[in-house]
């Protein structure tokens, strides 16, 4: 996909002009990063556009305008940076929350050069204050009973998960329930084909 496909199947996602501008900037500053540590892996940057960016973006139209957002295990900023970049032209604010030092580097520069409603912590997510927000988002962090022991301190303040899963995201469903009662959505992914965003709006242990 070439940065202006990306840039119309943004569009029908609600991204604005404004918004793919800050994401443009993002993709450079990641570009330039990733060649002095280890951010994603060294081919990623041929399809950024189409397996990260507009793979993240599918949640702006989830999330809305004007939410608060905890993104945990950051990385490079995927989804967490994308939603900040929407955050920053349509109201809201993004915590990133991630344990690696120097991933929270590249996430603080790009958050202050872009200007973004984002904050970054650098701890490990069992020791992140929850505090009340309207959602939760992870992607490629940890299997479903393992990211749900994680994100329950947010889950049982009201927060709704999004979650990104991939080809094996009914046999998670089928371990989590052993431990977890779940009020769930199975929303097809828009960039794969087995993939699915898992939306949790309650989630109990059993």
């Amino acid at each position: 996909m070439s940065k202006l496909a990306a840039e119309n199947e943004l569009s029908e996602l609600g991204v604005s002009r404004e918004t793919f501008d800050l994401l443009e900037r993002y993709v450079s500053l990641l570009d330039d990063w990733r060649q002095r540590m280890n951010l994603i892996g060294p081919k990623e940057m041929d399809h950024i556009w189409t397996r990260h960016i507009s793979d993240c973006a599918q949640l702006i139209p989830l999330i809305g305008h004007e939410k608060r957002i905890v993104d945990v295990g950051s990385g490079a900023g995927l989804p967490g940076l994308v939603l900040g970049c929407h955050a920053a032209t349509t109201g809201g604010h993004v915590t990133l929350i991630e344990s690696t030092g120097k991933k929270c580097a590249f996430l603080r520069e790009v958050s202050t050069l872009l200007d973004l409603p984002v904050s970054v912590q650098n701890v490990r997510i069992e020791s992140a204050k929850a505090e009340s927000v309207d959602f939760i988002t992870a992607r490629a962090l940890a299997p479903l009973p393992r990211l749900l022991d994680y994100t329950n301190p947010w889950l049982s303040q009201g927060a709704t998960g999004l979650f990104f899963k991939g080809e094996r995201w009914q046999q998670e469903l089928t371990d989590a329930a052993d431990c977890w009662t779940l009020s769930h959505e199975t929303i097809p992914s828009r960039s794969s084909d087995t993939g699915v965003i898992l939306k949790i709006e309650e989630a109990h242990r059993v």
